[in-house]
């Protein structure tokens, strides 16, 4: 797929709340067992203006707040300015494209129309969960280093920039400690947390390299790295957060990016067990791949650490600010 400039990322970050098109539903279509929606039509529900692209397998739609580009056969698309993963891949049929309805509501939506708090509750308390720890030492780096050490140290410096913003901010582990993956959400859920972020970084081979953030599957869709796109009809409570858990991850991501000029692997979706038993929106972030040469040697530098802390902040209040204001809007 054509991959738009990077600076991209620092126009779409985060959608504007509240339109007229809110309430308008998009035609939706029978197609390969499938509820489907037809991209041109999914486009003019939401103002995003004509196709640019002048290929039929590729839609290309841009306007000055919004983005949505997308190939046939391709489950990944760009949508305001960075890569989000689909359940399942875009389809080609009727001389049009398609996405299933399903990838509209949970991932698409969201975004082009974030949601607004049903009440004036505001978020008062961010728990964030820094991976790993004690006994569990994650993933090894090429230095020797070891995962568990940098995950702890970004989670301090986001703390410390979401304290000085005026929020509540609690750590699920403050000390090279071993905690249990089911004891991470429990902690959340004791301590009344509003949001939920857990911060890891990644392995794999020597050329994976960039920057991913997880959301929890939605019930009846497949988990990104499922490259048979197997579809669980099981709901999770986290599931309850679906289209929040989306914008969390969507702001988070679009800062990260912005702030270290890391490859975009995208907001992709899995169902890890600290997303699943997650009581409020939960996002889970990968800075970057200890694997890799280049990244870890980035992940290793305090400077590199401090700009990836700063903007998973950044995010974290940008998703507040937003939730809370349209509240605002709603009384």
């Amino acid at each position: 797929m054509h991959r738009p400039h990077a600076l991209i990322v620092s126009v779409f970050a985060c959608a504007a709340l509240g339109s007229s098109t809110d309430s308008q539903v998009v035609p939706q279509h029978r197609l390969s067992g499938g509820q489907y929606v037809a991209i041109r039509q999914l486009a003019s529900v939401y103002e995003l203006g004509h196709d640019r692209s002048q290929n039929v397998s590729r839609a290309d739609y841009r306007t000055g707040s919004a983005e949505l580009a997308v190939e046939a056969d391709h489950r990944d698309i760009h949508l305001n300015g960075i890569i989000h993963w689909l359940s399942a891949p875009v389809l080609a049929q009727r001389g049009a494209l398609w996405i299933r309805a399903d990838d509209v509501s949970k991932t698409i939506a969201p975004v082009l129309r974030p949601p607004s708090l049903a009440t004036k509750t505001s978020i008062r308390t961010i728990i964030l969960d820094p991976g790993h720890g004690g006994a569990d030492t994650g993933a090894r780096g090429l230095s020797g280093h070891v995962e568990k050490e940098w995950t702890l140290d970004v989670a301090r410096h986001v703390a410390s920039r979401l304290a000085d913003a005026g929020v509540r901010v609690l750590l699920t582990r403050e000390t090279d400690s071993t905690t249990p993956l089911e004891g991470r959400p429990a902690f959340c859920l004791a301590h009344g947390g509003d949001v939920f972020v857990s911060i890891h970084f990644n392995s794999g081979g020597p050329t994976a390299n960039g920057i991913e953030t997880y959301c929890l599957t939605p019930a009846g869709s497949a988990s990104t790295d499922d490259a048979n796109a197997r579809r669980r009809n099981d709901a999770q409570t986290g599931n309850r957060w679906d289209e929040r858990n989306v914008w969390l991850a969507h702001c988070v991501h679009a800062a990260a990016l912005s702030a270290t000029g890391a490859a975009d692997r995208g907001v992709r979706r899995a169902r890890f067990e600290v997303l699943r038993d997650a009581n409020c929106p939960a996002i889970l972030i990968e800075g970057g791949f200890l694997t890799n040469q280049i990244d870890e040697q980035q992940v290793m530098n305090p400077e590199y650490r401090s700009r990836l802390a700063e903007a998973i902040a950044k995010g974290i209040l940008a998703y507040k600010r937003g939730l809370e204001t349209s509240s605002h809007r709603a009384d």
